[in-house]
């Protein structure tokens, strides 16, 4: 017997997305070939060769404090990188 399942990706620019499926959201930054992923109780960081279906994922953090210091750090460097394009 099989079992549903729901994921809805929003991409906010280039290399920021908000992914949301049944069990919460999360926020993932990167290109395909080297992702992090945070959720409020993990970070995950991802690598693979892209198009071959060939990754690796390892988990970076179990606290969700190193979560949202994650997720800042995240968030800064997409602003810099925002404001830096728009000049």
């Amino acid at each position: 017997m099989g079992f549903f399942r729901f994921r809805k990706v929003i991409p906010l620019g280039r290399f920021l997305r908000i992914n949301v499926s049944k069990t919460g959201t999360s926020l993932s930054v990167g290109r395909p070939g080297a992702t992090v992923n945070v959720r409020k109780d993990r970070v995950d960081g991802t690598v693979g060769i892209p198009g071959s279906g060939l990754s690796y994922k390892e988990r970076l953090s179990n606290r969700g404090c190193a979560s949202l210091l994650v997720l800042a750090l995240l968030l800064a460097s997409s602003l810099a990188a925002v404001v830096a394009y728009a000049r």
